[in-house]
C-alpha cells in the first residue's frame, strides 16, 4: 500500500496467501513466493513456517484436550468426546490412536471400545511424586551443608546414562557455580555420577563404559581402566570426587542417596578449585556421607 493511501491494500502481500503454484514465505516478512515441497531461498525451512507452525501448534492443544477429557471422564468413547469437544470424530480418533502407540491411554479391559489412561500417565505421576518426596528428604541436609561449608550443593538424580540437577543450593560466595536446574551430566564425568555409579552392579557398569566415555573436560576418565579404579576408591572412602572432571576450574566433593540396594541420587559439594582445596577434601567427603546418608534415612522411614 502506497504511502498517500492510493495504492490497492489487495495487493500486498498476504503471508499465508495460497497461489496456483507457491504460498508466499513468512521467514523475516521477505513474503517471496516459495514452492510448498521445496526448502525457503532463505535456507531456513520448508515453505510457510507460521502456517505450518500454526497446525502443529493446534494439533498438539486438540491432543491435550482429548487427553483431559479422557482423564476426567474415564472410560469414555470416541462418540461421547467427539461430542463433548466438538471435534469431528475422524480427528478425536487419530489423537486417541497417537496417545494409544505413546501409552498415554489404554482401552478400557472391560470394553474396548472406551478409553482410560495409560501407564505412562501413572509412571510420570510416581515420579513427581518420587522427586518430591526426595527433595524433602534431602533438603534439610542440604541446607546445612550449605551454612557449614559456603559452597555450592547439589542434589542429581540417577536417570540412566546421566545425573539430572533437581536442586540446588547456592554459594555465599560472589565467585560461584550456577547451573541451572534440569542440567544432565554423564555419569563418569561429574562426581554425583561416580558415586552412583560406583554403587552400581558391575555388570551395569560394564555395560555403561561400553556405550563410550566422553570427554567434557580434558581431565575427564576416559580410559576405561582408569574409570574403574576411580570407582573401587570411591566405594572404599564412601564419597566421589571429580577434579575440574565435568567443570574446567570446579572440583566436587559427592556421595549417593542409597534407601534400599540401589543408588537414586547423590549429593555434592561444589567450588573453584582455588577454593575448595585438596586441605579440605576429607572433610567435606564426611559432610557429604552424613547428608546422604540423612536423606536415605527419611527415604525409608
Amino acid at each position: 500500500m502506497s504511502s498517500d493511501g492510493d495504492g490497492d491494500e489487495s495487493s500486498a502481500p498476504n503471508p499465508l496467501q495460497r497461489t496456483s503454484q507457491a504460498r508466499f514465505c513468512v521467514a523475516d516478512a521477505c513474503a517471496k513466493p516459495c514452492n510448498w515441497t521445496d526448502r525457503c531461498h532463505t535456507g531456513l525451512h520448508r515453505g510457510p513456517i507460521g502456517y505450518r507452525r500454526g497446525r502443529r501448534v493446534r494439533s498438539v492443544r486438540t491432543t491435550f484436550k482429548i487427553l483431559e477429557a479422557v482423564a476426567e471422564n474415564q472410560p469414555i468413547g470416541l462418540s461421547e468426546l467427539s461430542r463433548r469437544l466438538e471435534l469431528p470424530k475422524s480427528t478425536v480418533q487419530r489423537s486417541l490412536a497417537t496417545l494409544s502407540d505413546l501409552g498415554w491411554i489404554r482401552t478400557d479391559r472391560k470394553d474396548s471400545g472406551r478409553w482410560t489412561l495409560g501407564d505412562r500417565v501413572r509412571t510420570l505421576s510416581d515420579s513427581v511424586d518420587d522427586l518430591g518426596r526426595l527433595r524433602e528428604a534431602a533438603l534439610g541436609a542440604l541446607q546445612r551443608l550449605n551454612n557449614e561449608t559456603l559452597e555450592t550443593i547439589h542434589l542429581a538424580v540417577v536417570e540412566g546414562s546421566t545425573m539430572r540437577l533437581v536442586e540446588r543450593q547456592d554459594s555465599k560466595h560472589p565467585l560461584r557455580l550456577v547451573k541451572p536446574i534440569g542440567t544432565r551430566s554423564p555419569l563418569h564425568a561429574s562426581s554425583t555420577g561416580k558415586a552412583a555409579l560406583a554403587l552400581l552392579p558391575q555388570t551395569e557398569i560394564d555395560a555403561y563404559i561400553a556405550d563410550g566415555l566422553s570427554a567434557e573436560t580434558i581431565h575427564t576418565l576416559t580410559d576405561p581402566q582408569k574409570l574403574l579404579e576411580d570407582l573401587e576408591q570411591v566405594r572404599e572412602r564412601g564419597y566421589a570426587l571429580a577434579d575440574e572432571e565435568l567443570t574446567d576450574g570446579i572440583r566436587s566433593i559427592a556421595a549417593a542417596i542409597t534407601p534400599e540396594d540401589r543408588p537414586v541420587a547423590s549429593i555434592s559439594i561444589s567450588g573453584p578449585v582455588n577454593r575448595l582445596g585438596p586441605d579440605l577434601i576429607e572433610s567435606y567427603g564426611r559432610l557429604v556421607q552424613e547428608a546422604a546418608e540423612e536423606a536415605a534415612k527419611n527415604l525409608r522411614s
